[in-house]
């Protein structure tokens, strides 16, 4: 206290402001950096997530840049004092290095701390506002993870954007416990992506693909050590395990496939799996530059062949078991302890 009134006093003898009267404009310290990676091409950078807002410049590729923050379509970067938004897809993912993993999440990590269910008919809005733009409706028994709760309205990423719901269409809320010690009943971790609607036959086909594959993770256990291999568990793909042919993401081009759209599936989980550092990701393999729409870039996991699998080790001291959900656009996995 001594000091403090002794510093005081110097300030005022010889004219300095006290660190109560630091100028308006004094300079801030920088937003740290989480992330690091290398653009796959050049990309404008804009000072708001909107193509509208004003252009500050251009990065070429290969080049290194800092990533500040991650959102679903959207990276915020730096650059040699250029700071602003670029396109997610920009970005190798290959590329990408953790700064601080005691503090970061693994890049492209979504921690979903709600899991519901739909009690009635309701819209998923682009905007906490009743007015907003419906993009797509879910009905009675769906399910879904939500990043957070605020002002009666659940938000969670739908495709390469964030979605909301109003509370009020939702029961059995429930807080989901990354560290599995609140009980049998509790998730510890969920992830929702969201597939396409329409009535083509492909894509009725690829609906089917999901609900054969989601079905196989109905209460599935995976006890403590062992491990998961997506094609073994979900294949093989072929019309006598009950999968039909569909679009399928072949090296970057849309190809017909039995058991096209499954690749959703192991993306889902994928995701829910990155919110638990205690699973281990023991072989994953991204769709490449083109990647899935259905999520944000760089957070897919191709499956369907020898190099295009998805394997997870269970590292918990106890087993977990994995539930998927497919209703109405809505694949849901959550994971729960089950000992």
């Amino acid at each position: 206290m001594k000091r403090a009134l002794i510093l005081l006093l110097i300030c005022l003898l010889l004219g300095l402001p006290s660190l109560a009267e630091q100028p308006a404009g004094a300079p801030t310290a920088p937003q740290p950096a989480k992330y690091t990676g290398a653009l796959y091409f050049g990309v404008e950078v804009y000072e708001r997530m909107d193509f509208e807002s004003p252009r500050l410049g251009f990065i070429a590729r290969d080049r290194t840049v800092e990533i500040l923050e991650v959102e679903p379509a959207w990276l915020k970067v730096r650059y040699k004092g250029l700071e602003g938004y670029i396109k997610r897809q920009a970005m190798l993912d290959s590329s990408i290095r953790n700064l601080n993993p005691q503090a970061n999440p693994t890049y492209g990590t979504v921690p979903n701390a709600w899991l519901a269910w739909v009690k009635e008919e309701a819209p998923i809005l682009a905007a906490p506002q009743a007015e907003a733009k419906a993009l797509i409706t879910m009905r009675e028994g769906a399910r879904l993870a939500l990043i957070d709760i605020e002002d009666g309205w659940g938000r969670l990423i739908y495709h390469r954007q964030y979605g909301y719901i109003n509370t009020n269409h939702l029961s059995e809320i429930q807080p989901i416990n990354f560290l599995g010690d609140a009980g049998y009943d509790a998730p510890m971790a969920a992830y929702t992506s969201f597939y396409r609607l329409t009535t083509d036959q492909s894509n009725l086909n690829r609906i089917v693909n999901l609900e054969v594959a989601g079905e196989r993770f109905k209460l599935y256990t995976l006890n403590s050590g062992d491990r998961l291999d997506f094609n073994q568990q979900i294949g093989p793909y072929s019309r006598r395990n009950g999968y039909l042919p569909a679009n399928a993401l072949v090296k970057g081009e849309t190809v017909q496939s039995y058991g096209g759209g499954t690749c959703q599936v192991s993306s889902t989980l994928f995701n829910a799996v990155l919110q638990l550092p205690q699973i281990a990701v023991l072989k994953r393999r991204p769709h490449g530059p083109s990647a899935a729409a259905y999520l944000p870039h760089g957070a897919d996991a191709a499956v369907g062949s020898v190099a295009q699998n998805f394997i997870i080790q269970n590292q918990f001291a106890f087993p977990i078991r994995i539930d998927g959900t497919v209703q109405d656009g809505a694949l849901t996995i959550a994971i729960y302890r089950c000992d």
